[in-house]
């Protein structure tokens, strides 16, 4: 398992867990969880950032920011955008025989947004076009 895919499967336990927290146990626990999940994803973004040819990365939930690092022009329209391609895709999947969405790719004339879907947040990782992101997210960031 490469860098990355090593910490998707850590945060996918940490939301797992907090989603399972959230109903039976106390409070002091769901929000101690729900601080390790969030700095853990702030982690993730701060280091998916120091990988050569990534201009930004972001996790949302239900459009709001909850972790920013890199170049990203605006913030809030991001964030929505990446919440509205997360529900188109919810609500076509069966159609498509898709089963759960765990990625979207995006791409522009000149850049790209790949969305992963991380429990109840989405990832985004901004590069250029040109990127091979499965190539590049295997290194470990320096």
């Amino acid at each position: 398992m490469h860098w990355f895919d090593s910490q998707l499967q850590n945060l996918y336990k940490l939301a797992e867990a907090y989603d399972n927290c959230r109903v039976n146990d106390s409070v002091d626990d769901v929000r101690k969880i729900r601080t390790e999940f969030i700095d853990n994803v702030q982690s993730l973004v701060d280091s998916v950032i120091k990988l050569d040819d990534i201009s930004g990365c972001v996790a949302a939930h239900d459009g709001f920011l909850l972790a920013k690092a890199g170049s990203v022009s605006d913030s809030d329209a991001l964030g929505a955008m990446m919440q509205e391609s997360m529900i188109i895709a919810q609500r076509n999947k069966k159609i498509l025989d898709l089963g759960e969405i765990q990625q979207i790719v995006i791409v522009g004339e000149a850049n790209k947004i790949a969305m992963i879907s991380v429990g109840q947040l989405t990832l985004g990782i901004l590069s250029s076009k040109q990127i091979n992101l499965k190539e590049l997210l295997k290194r470990k960031p320096k």
